[in-house]
């Protein structure tokens, strides 16, 4: 039986490319065996299992931004994860080692390659992280998003410019129905405020601030992915002021959220711009302003120049305030739906089969 490692985790943006990945080798190959690699820190280690999945651990930890007395235990991390990457290797035996990002992805796919495993990386973000920076030479494969992102790569034929791969579910949505879920009131008006998987503060301070506006907009409906951490605040003061406002500390169903809703506001992660260009969505996107090279906003401009977006960096929130303007951009119809139209323009659904197809080679390449 075929078996496939999937190395991805911690946030969002590099585990769900994994788990479009594996869900759409299984629609292909049922008997193709899917192991995950994550950490107990990460999302992975509550959204691998409820998926059915089977998931094995690494202690690995990523080096912090700024000054930190903790980077000093990083090589110490990093030798552990080494270790314990070539003992999983070797237990499991796997025909192809599948990164999706981030430093989880490093040990796996350097002791895979030391090992003649076949390895594929796929890179999420304009401005290639660390670990696809460092092994890439190594690889056998590199999906990248953006063809700005080969400049940054000094061997260039395994590289391959396909887009992020997005769950195949999210085109088979009925908008109907996703609608339905998110406002029982066909006929409301539905802001998707997001911050990425694990919610962003000042993203939240900023709707915070301009609750008042929502007092009595009776045709509007407001769904506000908090995060964990800020949830129970944000709910206490949304049910207080009896708002038309629905706080969740995460969304599982992204599709179905991006298909109900007339406009999102959102962080710039090259997967969430993935997701919503694929579902032709109109956004106002507040790029995290310490993302490596800047990329969020890299990533932003992308969709502002081809006029799918709007962008508000993060030291302006004050003055452009999110809410006031997606509540201005809701009454321009005309305005609304140009920006869906272009969005959708921008979308790669083919990204994600391109990727399967070449997991599928490797894994066919050693029946023959």
């Amino acid at each position: 039986m075929p078996k496939v490692m999937l190395a991805g985790g911690v946030t969002g943006g590099h585990l769900f490319p994994a788990i479009a990945i594996a869900e759409e080798l299984k629609r292909i190959r049922p008997e193709v065996e899917i192991v995950f690699v994550g950490t107990k820190r990460g999302l992975e280690a509550k959204l691998i299992p409820e998926l059915d999945y089977r998931l094995e651990f690494l202690e690995v930890r990523g080096l912090r931004r700024k000054l930190d007395w903790r980077n000093l235990l990083f090589f110490f991390h990093l030798a552990k994860g080494v270790n314990q990457a070539k003992k999983l290797l070797k237990e499991e035996r796997p025909d192809l080692v599948v990164g999706t990002g981030g430093y989880l992805s490093g040990p796996p796919l350097y002791c895979a390659s030391k090992m003649r495993i076949p390895t594929i990386i796929q890179e999420q973000n304009s401005y290639p992280g660390l670990t696809t920076r460092k092994l890439s030479d190594r690889v056998n494969k590199v999906f990248l998003a953006y063809e700005e992102s080969r400049k940054f790569f000094k061997r260039q034929d395994n590289l391959e410019v396909v887009g992020n791969p997005v769950r195949s579910s999210f085109s088979q949505i009925d908008r109907a129905e996703a609608r339905r879920r998110l406002s029982p009131d066909p006929n409301k008006r539905v802001i998707l405020v997001l911050g990425g998987s694990q919610g962003a503060v000042a993203i939240n301070r900023a709707i915070q601030d301009d609750l008042d506006l929502l007092e009595g907009k009776n045709t509007l409906e407001v769904v506000w992915q908090t995060g964990q951490k800020d949830f129970e605040r944000v709910k206490a003061l949304v049910s207080e002021r009896k708002l038309p406002v629905t706080p969740v500390p995460f969304i599982q169903e992204m599709g179905s959220a991006y298909a109900g809703c007339d406009l999102v506001i959102s962080r710039a992660g090259a997967l969430t711009l993935a997701e919503i260009t694929l579902c032709g969505k109109p956004a106002i996107l507040v790029p995290y302003p310490y993302a490596a090279a800047d990329h969020q906003r890299h990533n932003a401009e992308v969709l502002v120049k081809a006029g799918a977006a709007e962008m508000i960096l993060e030291k302006d929130l004050r003055i452009t305030r999110p809410l006031f303007r997606a509540l201005e951009l809701l009454k321009d119809e005309r305005k609304l739906s140009a920006m869906s139209d272009q969005s959708l323009k921008l979308a790669r659904p083919e990204a994600l089969d391109k990727i399967v197809s070449e997991i599928l080679k490797y894994l066919d390449k050693d029946k023959n």
